[in-house]
């Protein structure tokens, strides 16, 4: 009988590929080889989501004191993820109180005084490393040290992962951690391979939100040579004042999401003129608008297109796919509460016209309100704003309820607009393939979900083919486009004439 022993490396290797990690956990103890094979699967994803419990983070603690008396292991790690919210990094102490008797007399050592799991020598070891890691400001042990285990293990296990690529740290984390900005301003050394950085939490945490991020962690990036993908949250109410010791050009970096962002366009020029390969961005932006909140004209720098028409401009010969989203951030009024209120949302002024000279640009996701325009008598046409070469266009919803032809005639006026440019696609967007419009589960938008069904009755036929995607708080409208001499006929008469007036 064959055992799976014997089954050859290759094909091992390929079966190993489809287990989990909870497979691996089991596997390591059936015999040497899959011991040999399966442990660098087990440690080449770490991830760990601090919880609100001493049992968690002293699990943290242990598997941190592991990768440190067991470097080999470190050495297996491509991509470390911290996530959590900061209480439970700042609250939940590793230790029970009965330890704390047990310290070892001495100066403090970089926060692992109280952390009993390290002998006095890996103490001493951990304290040197330090300072080779840190600047020299930070070389004299102060109050702030105080506590900070978990933070310095996770930092010293990170010094180890000379193979690491993928480096992903949540908002708890970030806020918590005052030895990370030193680690990444020696990131070029420390993380040769490193081509991928996440920092801060997509999903919003009201609780414990991240308004601060220090320059440090940022800095760094757009000086790396190796770093393609960055990810991160960014709030502004500093100045991007980092020309030091040049300024700073990233020739690496090809992606960038900036996520729950409220950064003026002065500094997104920064950043993107900053990126000249950069082939993908993603920007998220957050609004608050509420009786307590800053008027209209400082809420203009946010809302005006000709700074974002001037910041894109900088991508223009490199720039692959665009995705730009409008959001109210927390505690902003609803379109309900506004008018409760005897508010009026401050109209986004402008047209996002500067995507029409991209030439490699072919993925588009972006409000559709940059386009078709915040003014009821006011709608550009789709072709003389969007790329020529355009593959894949999806238009959202975002804002829209707040636009006074959200409703009414207007709104269909609007959508006419749509129509016109997939009528006339095979002139202005020949390589389109699919189409879409996303609109957020609202019970308020009846006119605009009436339009976008009545724009689907016209587009069917021959080479057509409608799908409906759904999302957790909304759903996709998409139309993709066929190939071939079937579509040559229902590119031209695929919108019946007059169906939609528009401007």
């Amino acid at each position: 009988m064959a055992r799976l022993t014997d089954v050859p490396a290759d094909v091992l290797s390929l079966l190993l590929d489809y287990l989990t990690s909870y497979d691996y956990n089991a596997l390591v103890r059936v015999s040497t080889r899959f011991n040999h094979d399966v442990v660098p699967r087990l440690y080449r994803h770490l991830k760990f989501t601090a919880t609100k419990s001493r049992g968690c983070a002293r699990s943290l603690a242990f598997l941190l004191r592991t990768l440190l008396e067991r470097p080999q292991l470190a050495s297996h790690i491509h991509s470390f993820k911290l996530r959590g919210p900061l209480p439970c990094w700042t609250k939940y102490n590793p230790w029970p109180p009965e330890d704390s008797s047990k310290r070892i007399s001495g100066p403090k050592l970089w926060g692992l005084e109280d952390c009993t799991t390290l002998s006095r020598a890996q103490k001493i070891f951990a304290s040197n490393q330090f300072y080779s890691l840190v600047d020299e400001s930070m070389h004299k042990s102060q109050d702030q040290f105080k506590g900070r285990n978990k933070d310095a293990l996770a930092t010293l296990v990170l010094t180890r992962c000379y193979e690491l690529t993928t480096l992903d740290l949540g908002d708890g984390f970030l806020m918590y951690s005052i030895f990370l900005p030193q680690i990444l301003k020696r990131a070029d050394h420390l993380f040769p391979k490193l081509n991928n950085v996440v920092l801060g939490d997509k999903r919003f945490d009201p609780d414990n939100s991240l308004s601060y991020i220090n320059l440090d962690l940022i800095r760094p990036i757009y000086y790396s040579p190796s770093v393609t993908t960055f990810e991160y949250t960014m709030s502004q109410p500093w100045q991007l004042n980092w020309n030091r010791p040049s300024p700073p050009r990233s020739e690496s970096l090809t992606t960038l999401h900036l996520f729950r962002t409220n950064i003026n366009r002065s500094t997104l020029e920064q950043l993107l003129c900053a990126t000249p390969h950069l082939k993908r961005l993603h920007y998220d932006q957050e609004v608050l608008f509420n009786n307590s909140s800053q008027g209209p004209p400082l809420l203009a720098q946010f809302l005006n297109l000709d700074g974002l028409n001037i910041a894109l401009a900088n991508l223009q010969n490199t720039l692959e796919e665009c995705k730009l989203t409008l959001n109210m951030a927390a505690d902003s009024l609803s379109p309900t509460e506004l008018l409760e209120n005897g508010l009026h949302f401050p109209g986004i002024q402008g047209t996002l016209s500067v995507l029409h000279n991209f030439p490699r640009l072919q993925k588009v996701e972006v409000p559709a309100v940059m386009f078709l325009g915040w003014a009821p008598e006011f709608a550009a046409e789709l072709k003389e704003v969007l790329p020529p070469m355009i593959t894949d266009l999806t238009l959202r919803d975002d804002f829209i309820s707040y636009c006074q032809w959200s409703v009414g005639f207007n709104c269909y006026k609007k959508v006419g607009r749509i129509s016109e440019y997939l009528e006339q696609r095979a002139f202005s967007a020949k390589m389109l393939s699919c189409f879409g419009i996303r609109l957020q589960n609202r019970a308020a938008d009846t006119w605009l979900r009436d339009a976008v069904k009545d724009l689907g009755m016209p587009l069917g036929g021959r080479g057509v083919r409608h799908e409906l995607k759904k999302e957790r708080r909304a759903e996709v409208h998409c139309w993709h486009f066929g190939k071939g001499e079937g579509e040559r006929d229902t590119r031209k008469d695929s919108i019946i004439p007059g169906m939609f007036p528009s401007t």
